[in-house]
């Protein structure tokens, strides 16, 4: 009998909630940031690709704060990675959108890196609620709450990227 596995529940893996990607998919964003302005300059990559990696680092620990937060139940449930294998599975997603990004801005000259970016964030912060609750949490709070939590990152990221020398 053929069994199908989605997501990560029954057994994640130690390699299961590897970040990497994920901070990969917003260093990618931070560096296009430059090539988006009438005038490329060092200092704007520099502070753009910082600033992108302050946000990647903020989306990621403040949602496994949020996550272990609001689901004591699963937290003490021997599920103490719960948190960080929802948001690694999660924030995969920002993956297609940054390869659009790229693909927008060097292959069709598209200025549209921050708005694949705010896409990427919103759409793996749902997602990452959708996979605590793949895990048995319970409550829209899991969705709504990390919505939220993107949609505020994302806005601040795109002012302070418009703020940019």
């Amino acid at each position: 009998m053929l069994e199908a596995k989605l997501g990560y529940t029954d057994g994640a893996g130690p390699n299961a909630a590897a970040l990497w990607p994920v901070y990969l998919c917003f260093l990618v964003f931070g560096i296009m940031i430059p090539f988006t302005k009438p005038e490329f300059k060092l200092t704007t990559l520099l502070l753009s690709v910082l600033l992108a990696l302050v946000v990647g680092l903020l989306a990621v620990y403040l949602l496994i704060l949020i996550f272990n937060a609001g689901n004591p139940a699963l937290r003490e449930a021997g599920k103490s990675q719960f948190a960080r294998e929802a948001v690694a599975a999660g924030m995969l997603f920002m993956i297609p959108f940054t390869v659009l990004a790229v693909l927008a801005q060097f292959g069709l000259g598209w200025n549209a890196v921050m708005p694949f970016a705010s896409a990427a964030i919103m759409t793996a912060a749902a997602t990452a609620g959708s996979e605590v609750v793949k895990k048995g949490a319970q409550g829209i709070k899991n969705m709504l709450i990390p919505a939220g939590l993107a949609f505020v990152l994302s806005t601040g990221w795109m002012m302070l990227v418009a703020m940019l020398p």
